[in-house]
């Protein structure tokens, strides 16, 4: 197998910091990224006329410390 090119390897390895930078994070701080991700998605499956219900989590600001 063909080692990986510089520009890929630096890819993949983002990749797998961002990914442990999201496992890491608490769990409201996950629930409110799946939150904004639906209000994204929301227009777009709408108009294709799939019915939407974007989760009401109340304040999606994180609480101050």
């Amino acid at each position: 197998m063909d080692p990986l090119d510089p520009e890929i390897e630096k890819l993949f390895a983002a990749k797998e910091r961002r990914r442990k930078q999201l496992a890491a994070l608490p769990y409201p701080e996950k629930v409110r990224i799946v939150v904004q991700m639906q209000k994204m998605i929301a227009p777009i499956l709408k108009a294709r006329g799939i019915d939407v219900h974007v989760w009401d989590i109340g304040d999606s600001k994180p609480p101050q410390s």
